[in-house]
């Protein structure tokens, strides 16, 4: 037998072309080719119209994050800015039992007068100009305290620190409080009362 004999090797098989190597995007045109595509008027338009677009949310957020105006100062109550001062006391006239004490009223924001009382049941008040009386800011308004006697008992012939009770309102609050006229009020309130209640006790029966 003969030995077997190897074949002989043919020709080399052809390849052929490489295979396609294909990406992970989509087959389509990418977007800048789809920008760099579009008419220059075109382009412009999208460009401003993205523009405003952003102003438009900057504004919106500028507004929305502006602090809010600061409120405004509380009013002060009507006792803190309001101010008596005492003027005088004109004396009463032989035989009359009434006597005007003359005070100006200054309110630093606007008030109202809206009552003036005191405490002697001997004694009655009345107001000029009539209340409630409107005080202006910052404008000094005369007030005139009529005081009339009506029984001398139990009156202040020597009054150390008389009072007026006096009711005020703003936009705030109404209060009232105690009023004690400064300079010679008590002094000359005093005088007043015994012009009309020394004669009157002099004259009284058994006197």
């Amino acid at each position: 037998m003969s030995a077997p004999t190897r074949p002989e090797p043919g020709p080399e098989r052809d390849a052929g072309p490489p295979a396609e190597i294909l990406g992970g995007g989509s087959a389509g045109p990418r977007l800048r080719e789809r920008w760099t595509a579009l008419p220059a008027r075109h382009r412009r338009l999208a460009a401003a119209g993205a523009g405003l677009a952003a102003l438009a949310v900057l504004g919106a957020y500028a507004l929305a994050t502006r602090p809010g105006p600061a409120p405004p100062a509380a009013v002060p109550y009507p006792i803190h800015s309001t101010e008596f001062s005492f003027l005088g006391i004109d004396p009463p006239e032989a035989g009359d039992s009434g006597f005007d004490a003359r005070l100006t009223a200054t309110s630093k924001t606007g008030a109202s007068l809206e009552g003036v009382t005191q405490g002697y049941s001997g004694l009655k008040l009345s107001v000029h100009p009539a209340l409630p009386l409107r005080l202006p800011a910052d404008q000094p308004t005369r007030v005139t305290v009529r005081f009339k006697v009506v029984r001398c008992t139990g009156l202040p012939l020597n009054a150390g620190l008389p009072s007026l009770h006096v009711t005020l309102r703003n936009t705030r609050a109404i209060q009232d409080y105690s009023s004690i006229p400064g300079g010679t009020y008590a002094a000359e309130l005093s005088r007043a009362l015994r012009t009309i209640c020394e004669p009157a006790a002099e004259a009284a029966p058994g006197a």
